[in-house]
């Protein structure tokens, strides 16, 4: 409906009944006053609570992975939050460990990383299949406790760099440090071109697991 001003109406804004009057750029309109359906079912709670999630996992990334998820995101429109969201919400649909970032064509690798479960404490021990990992770049390991409100195990949520990022010809097996022994945590493995994360111009994702630290 078009809303023409007069001396008796020169700008309507509000809810009367079941019409609302707004402004949208300059121009005056009225629509039927409508309440958003939100039925707030069981699946909508855990997705809104996954992304609230995935809110926190962001802000714990290091800052060059941070840049590099803005840059892979820059060319589809996409923020490098969104890029992580995609990537993480297809990983776990499939009931699979979070990967944080996609492979990357030009340092990607055919490896893998498991649970070896051999050590004690707050340990979690990696083992490592290089596959076509090429032998001069690194490999920079990022652990996220599963669930970070397990009873008796509580820990800030989010994703730890872990020390000094290891050469690939070095590594079969990796002992990663954690914060609580007995507990689930996953693991991604970046590969990146060179020894240090805050340095590397390429990184690739692709490779997790989920580990026990020690008993």
């Amino acid at each position: 409906m078009k809303i023409t001003p007069s001396v008796l109406v020169g700008r309507m804004s509000g809810t009367s009944g079941g019409t609302t009057a707004s402004n949208w750029k300059g121009r005056q309109f009225v629509r039927r006053h409508v309440i958003p359906h939100n039925p707030k079912t069981a699946a909508q709670i855990a997705q809104r609570a996954l992304m609230a999630r995935m809110a926190t996992w962001f802000r714990s990334l290091p800052a060059t992975l941070v840049t590099k998820l803005n840059e892979l995101g820059s060319p589809l429109a996409m923020s490098g939050f969104n890029v992580m969201v995609k990537e993480d919400l297809t990983d776990l649909a499939a009931s699979e460990p979070p990967q944080i970032i996609p492979p990357n064509p030009e340092n990607d690798a055919l490896f893998s990383i498991a649970d070896d479960s051999s050590v004690v404490g707050s340990l979690i021990e990696v083992v490592w299949v290089a596959g076509s990992a090429i032998q001069t770049h690194y490999v920079a390991f990022l652990t996220c406790p599963v669930d970070p409100a397990e009873v008796g195990l509580e820990e800030p949520d989010g994703w730890t760099l872990d020390g000094t990022p290891v050469l690939v010809s070095n590594l079969t097996t990796g002992a990663i440090a954690v914060s609580n022994a007995a507990k689930d945590y996953w693991v991604v493995g970046l590969v990146i071109d060179t020894a240090t994360l805050v340095a590397a111009t390429k990184i690739s994702g692709g490779v997790s697991c989920v580990a026990t630290s020690g008993a």
